[in-house]
């Protein structure tokens, strides 16, 4: 069956899935939708593709559901499946995944107006532009004729910190920590060395926690910041309190912001709240104020200010939270704030040269680094499609490095300026909204981009 409109979505993680499974619930005319995955599973991607369970959401099981006007959707499948899960609770990444790929399969058995098709395995090679859309050609030779692509790959790998001083392939480092092959090869015994102190440093603890470690583990990062625990119970800021904030912030002066932010948490502590309350209230006006913000005040807060926004925005559950509170009260975890000056392969293990915050370097001796620093968007970083979309001018890095850069709506500005049909969902748009690495806010992108990509084709239905 020809359809007059058809979606090629490369990447199969939360936002793929989002975007198909919203295509999916609202089309009501013929439609394609293609959705490739390198992977041999849908839903996965790096956070949800862990095989641990103790890795666990850092967003309330309420705030998950694949299926925006159905906010319980994800807690009566826990349920189903005998899961227990609380609307206030943090559930199991790995199920999440699960419960993202068994909705996506559910809703394309019963929206016949849809072609759905779901390749698993399939990498693509290139995109091109063609005579009425796009030419997707995969890496075993076949080609997918498209009339919009949307580029939904996720978090590109971390840049990597050691790279000057390191040959490709050098023992001992693990430049990937989402390779759980390669934690695996770490010795219970073994002292390592984690670089970088944010979420995935949290998760490669655990992991190795889990599997009986009781080596030595030093955590480095530029300010030896942890992420911030969750509250007890989610929290309101009050509305006269929220009135308030918002006004001082629509001044879109960055040192007002900060002001108005600290004013804000200290009148919700004096009404028995805390700071989360305020952090949650932000969450809605986060894009606005980005928005606003000018090119130097951007660059200011990334610089100075996001590694004190993340660990507060970006929190954990009170169980690995405490995992992570015993592990540094008996001595096993050091978190430390520095920086490295110089790193050398020895003989089964490493020597890195860290310099403490305000002190000298010191020569330490660690079995294994890895490098834990998070998703890098800068061009030296990119992998082979968006490398080869940056080479041929349909895709740009955004100055910041925070991904592409795009319109509100992901439309992807090129060298020559906007690509008609090309699209960009997910991390890579933060350069455009900031707040674009969670559940809530990747839906509601998914669900605004859904309603664009529909027009387009009840445009193009009509023409023909």
């Amino acid at each position: 069956m020809r359809v007059p409109f058809h979606v090629v979505v490369v990447g199969g993680g939360f936002s793929g899935v989002a975007l198909a499974a919203q295509l999916l619930r609202s089309a009501r005319g013929q439609l394609g939708v293609t959705l490739l995955e390198t992977g041999r599973e849908l839903g996965r991607g790096i956070a949800y593709g862990t095989p641990n369970d103790a890795h666990l959401l850092n967003t309330r099981a309420a705030q998950m559901s694949l299926v925006g006007d159905d906010p319980d959707h994800f807690v009566r499948w826990s349920a189903i499946r005998g899961l227990r899960v609380a609307p206030d609770a943090f559930a199991p990444r790995r199920s999440y995944g699960e419960y993202l790929e068994t909705t996506l399969r559910s809703l394309a058995s019963k929206h016949r107006a849809v072609r759905f098709t779901a390749q698993l395995g399939a990498r693509v090679a290139d995109v091109r532009r063609g005579r009425s859309g796009f030419d997707v050609a995969l890496a075993d030779g076949r080609r997918v004729s498209a009339s919009a692509v949307v580029l939904a790959t996720g978090h590109p790998p971390p840049a990597d910190p050691l790279a000057r001083w390191l040959p490709r392939g050098a023992e001992r480092y693990l430049p990937d920590p989402w390779r759980h092959a390669d934690i695996e090869q770490i010795g219970v015994a073994d002292r390592v060395l984690l670089i970088g102190t944010g979420l995935t440093m949290v998760d490669v603890t655990i992991t190795l926690a889990r599997r009986g470690h009781s080596g030595r583990i030093d955590a480095l990062s530029r300010h030896g910041l942890l992420p911030r625990e969750h509250s007890a119970a989610s929290q309101v800021l009050p509305r006269d309190l929220r009135d308030a904030l918002f006004a001082d912030l629509s001044r879109n002066d960055l040192r007002c912001a900060l002001r108005a932010v600290r004013a804000a948490a200290a009148a919700a502590e004096s009404r028995g709240l805390t700071w989360h309350a305020v952090m949650d209230a932000l969450r809605p006006v986060t894009p606005r104020l980005w928005a606003g913000m000018c090119a130097a005040d951007r660059q200011r807060f990334v610089a100075r200010l996001r590694a004190f926004w993340d660990v507060h925005r970006h929190r954990l559950p009170a169980e690995p939270a405490g995992a992570i509170a015993a592990l540094g009260t008996t001595g096993q975890l050091a978190v430390r704030a520095g920086r490295i000056r110089r790193a050398a392969s020895r003989a089964r293990g490493m020597s890195v040269d860290v310099a403490p915050r305000g002190g000298a370097a010191a020569r330490e001796r660690y079995d294994w680094v890895v490098n834990c620093t998070g998703s890098s968007f800068t061009r030296a970083n990119s992998r082979g499609l968006e490398r080869l979309l940056i080479e041929q001018g349909l895709l740009i890095v955004d100055p910041l490095g925070l991904g592409y850069v795009t319109a509100s709506n992901g439309a992807v500005f090129g060298a020559d300026g906007p690509v008609r049909g090309l699209y960009v969902l997910g991390p890579a748009c933060r350069a455009q909204c900031w707040e674009n690495t969670a559940v809530p806010e990747l839906r509601k992108q998914a669900e605004a981009l859904a309603a664009e990509l529909l027009q387009a084709a009840g445009a193009m239905t009509r023409l023909q």
